[in-house]
């Protein structure tokens, strides 16, 4: 009798559901928080790579669309509010070199911070409240010009309308001043430690 060759069977895996984020007002690619603003910035700092070493031959100021995504990634899944959004409103127009008042780029982040920061003050569920993340996205800050590096002044203007803003009065230590107040230290050092470099001494 002939030994029959056994047959093998693929087995074929099912399809995966594509996700589904019912309730939201912009759908974006979700980002975890991290453990702390200065983290965030001193990544964005070196271009992402966390490896501590800061290329001198390169631009490496934080600029205020990197500052603003940083704060995104410190605070993640926080429901946008008002002092939020008048703190983005503050950095984008400080990113197109006037004040908080003009200036605002159609569809841009400050607009949508605005938006989200009115749809979640009437939503009734905290599932359907817009986030920082949300709103702060790779996709939304690329529309903001890149050279214009975070200044302290750019810095203290956005907590000012922030603490404005909010019923408390004050700011919150992981948002988006507090992200712009790193970012302008980090480039105030680094120029200051350019400056030191190329001092010629005397002998």
């Amino acid at each position: 009798m002939e030994a029959r060759p056994s047959r093998i069977e693929c087995l074929e895996l099912p399809e995966q559901p594509e996700p589904k984020n019912p309730g939201r007002v912009f759908h974006t690619e979700r980002v975890a928080p991290r453990g702390a603003t200065e983290s965030v910035t001193e990544q964005l700092a070196h271009g992402g790579s966390g490896d501590g070493v800061i290329d001198e031959t390169f631009d490496t100021s934080v600029k205020i669309g990197e500052a603003l995504e940083g704060s995104a990634r410190a605070i993640g899944d926080k429901p946008v509010e008002r002092s939020d959004a008048a703190a983005i409103r503050v950095a984008e127009a400080s990113a197109l070199g006037g004040d908080a008042g003009r200036g605002a780029i159609p569809g841009g982040v400050a607009e949508r911070a605005q938006v989200a920061a009115a749809a979640n003050a009437r939503a009734a569920r905290d599932e359907d409240r817009v986030t920082m993340t949300d709103v702060l996205t790779w996709e939304a800050t690329m529309k903001l010009p890149t050279g214009k590096a975070v200044t302290s002044e750019v810095a203290a203007a956005a907590a000012e309308a922030e603490a404005a803003n909010d019923p408390r009065a004050e700011t919150n230590p992981r948002g988006v001043s507090a992200a712009l107040d790193m970012a302008a230290k980090h480039n105030l050092n680094t120029s200051a430690r350019l400056e030191l470099g190329t001092t010629a001494f005397p002998d």
